[in-house]
């Protein structure tokens, strides 16, 4: 009998551990799985895959004259990778090769859907068109809100174009930009916001591909899933052109 009431505690404080971890670990994974957003940059290639299913796999080089790089710091690791890739159906190839070489803007989603799972390429995209240089807003500033109460570390301003803008559909909802830093080139910073507002305006920016300067401010992080201990929160968004 003391054998089974030692199995059968050991088997409680087992499943107890595995409770209290899988938390964690849906958290990290609503990050990188259930996201939707916007990329902005050349669309470079396509390719046809063979695989359970037909589909096109097509690349991205984000910004303006970028080449390729492997994204690490205060982003979900693999999602602003340049070449940026993304998957869809095999019929609308045709559709998709008369913007190669084009500057465009993407909407896409995570996960992808069921008829695509089989794609080497972890977006689905929903929306493609070139970017629309000529549009203008009604406002070309907006400063935002920073709702968390982490300390502050530092602060400042960066010049660039918004290449990326993701939305995370987890408990909380959070938002991820990245800046490709000054008119070109292959240095890019990644930035935070908690502000759903501020999140628009900086899509707005992206489907501009305008030049802006981000103000921000570099708060502590305790809890992060990709390493980071400073997260740079943006708390202004001014375009510049």
């Amino acid at each position: 009998m003391e054998k089974h009431a030692i199995r059968g505690l050991t088997l409680s404080l087992s499943l107890l551990l595995v409770m209290m971890l899988i938390p964690n670990r849906g958290f990290a994974g609503s990050l990188i799985f259930d996201t939707r957003g916007y990329a902005s940059g050349q669309l470079s290639k396509l390719s046809r895959e063979r695989t359970f299913s037909s589909a096109v796999v097509g690349e991205v080089f984000l910004g303006n004259e970028s080449a390729s790089f492997i994204s690490i710091g205060n982003q979900p690791p693999g999602l602003v990778n340049n070449p940026w890739r993304f998957c869809i159906d095999e019929d609308e190839y045709e559709e998709l090769e008369e913007l190669l070489g084009r500057n465009i803007v993407i909407k896409y989603k995570m996960p992808r859907r069921s008829s695509l799972l089989n794609c080497s390429a972890k977006h689905e995209l929903l929306e493609i068109y070139p970017v629309i240089k000529d549009q203008t807003l009604d406002e070309t500033q907006f400063v935002g809100d920073i709702r968390t109460f982490a300390q502050e570390v530092s602060y400042g301003v960066e010049f660039g174009r918004i290449t990326n803008a993701i939305k995370n559909k987890n408990r909380s909802r959070s938002y991820f930009m990245t800046l490709q830093v000054g008119n070109n080139g292959n240095r890019f910073r990644h930035f935070v916001t908690d502000d759903p507002e501020t999140y628009e305006f900086a899509v707005a920016s992206l489907r501009m591909a305008a030049k802006v300067r981000i103000h921000f401010s570099d708060r502590l992080s305790t809890r992060t899933i990709y390493g980071a201990t400073v997260r740079s929160f943006i708390s202004e968004i001014e375009i510049v052109e």
